[in-house]
């Protein structure tokens, strides 16, 4: 599929470009769309943190960027809020997400990019390792490597280092999100016992500390799209379900307001999706649909990486290898193309925007 349309919609290039094809992470597009229309690009995700009878609580929203860096500001403005105060144990409340959410296309494996989704998540859900003197020690210097953390790598073979998800268990989960926080709240001088559990604080309780993470979501989105991060756009297309339609966040509630919004904006009738990363066989595009995609994401377009001399996305599964984005030509000004290739094709989608640039 090679689709070319003109800032006037005029159709350039077509070469089956109303033959349905699998977007793969071209989607995170729509997603990134989705979300600044229901959330707003100076969106945050907010983390609250409550006093309870047996801990101290952390209540997540789905946050993608809670990470090492992110948790250290937290626990810097605890630290202030709770002087003096003991806590037992960290209770980790992530009834924010359904239980037992499952994401069409995130597999089984270790690999980053199977991490489990999860309204309380830090890092990514992932954890990174390094085997140095024959011993287990943390990938990053912002990151102390906690029990759970060390006992997971301890099970996985690996000579240098590794990048790899947490159990998809939610106890697992759980249990990596409580010790981080308690390992960093303890270094700040907070008085945390080792223990993690799975709770809630009362409906009517109000919040010891609520933390706005310092990314807005223009930046997240911008990050999910430099990277192509399958967790991140899930967080985030889970988020706009719970949004719209009030928690906890289902992906059904998702792919109903993803639906709605498709068929709200005719253009965009051809687009299908199941998941907000692109990871699903499921998900489903036509050029025109991603051309029309592109025209509304045009105010966005500085969110997206350049290569090549174009703004774009990249998507590539086993079966395919796709590309859409922005390209400034001679004679036609500034066009929108969604390209798509069979799997294997990553160089010649590259060789393809070359080709129109020369010849529009």
């Amino acid at each position: 599929v090679v689709y070319v349309v003109d800032a006037d919609d005029r159709v350039l290039v077509d070469i089956s470009g109303r033959k349905r094809f699998l977007p793969a992470s071209t989607v995170k597009v729509f997603t990134a769309l989705l979300a600044l229309e229901h959330l707003g690009p100076e969106y945050r995700f907010q983390t609250r943190f409550f006093r309870s009878s047996d801990g101290l609580v952390v209540r997540g929203t789905g946050d993608p960027f809670l990470v090492s860096e992110e948790i250290d500001v937290v626990a810097a403005a605890l630290a202030r809020r709770a002087a003096g105060a003991r806590f037992a144990a960290m209770v980790v409340d992530d009834s924010y997400f359904v239980p037992g959410l499952r994401i069409p296309g995130v597999g089984d494996s270790w690999n980053p990019y199977d991490a489990p989704n999860s309204a309380t998540a830090v890092n990514f859900n992932t954890i990174g390792v390094l085997r140095r003197d024959g011993r287990i020690v943390s990938a990053e210097a912002q990151t102390p490597l906690t029990p759970y953390a060390r006992e997971l790598a301890a099970t996985l073979d690996f000579e240098r280092g590794l990048r790899f998800r947490v159990g998809a268990d939610p106890d697992a989960v759980r249990r990596y999100a409580g010790e981080l926080f308690g390992a960093k709240l303890r270094a700040a001088g907070v008085a945390v016992g080792d223990a993690v559990r799975a709770g809630r604080a009362g409906d009517d309780a109000a919040p010891l500390y609520v933390h706005a993470n310092s990314r807005t979501l223009a930046e997240v989105l911008a990050a999910m799209l430099e990277s192509s991060n399958n967790f991140i756009a899930n967080q985030v297309f889970l988020a706009v379900g719970a949004a719209v339609e009030g928690p906890p966040a289902t992906l059904e509630k998702s792919v109903r307001v993803a639906r709605r919004f498709v068929a709200a904006h005719p253009d965009l009738a051809g687009l299908t999706v199941v998941e907000g990363s692109g990871i699903a066989y499921e998900n489903g595009a036509t050029g025109p649909a991603m051309t029309a995609l592109l025209r509304r994401f045009a105010p966005h377009r500085d969110l997206l990486a350049v290569r090549h001399g174009t703004a774009h996305k990249t998507g590539t599964l086993k079966a395919v290898a796709t590309l859409v984005g922005y390209l400034d030509t001679a004679r036609h000004g500034t066009v929108r193309y969604a390209i798509a290739l069979p799997g294997g094709g990553h160089a010649r989608r590259w060789q393809v925007v070359e080709a129109l640039r020369r010849n529009l």
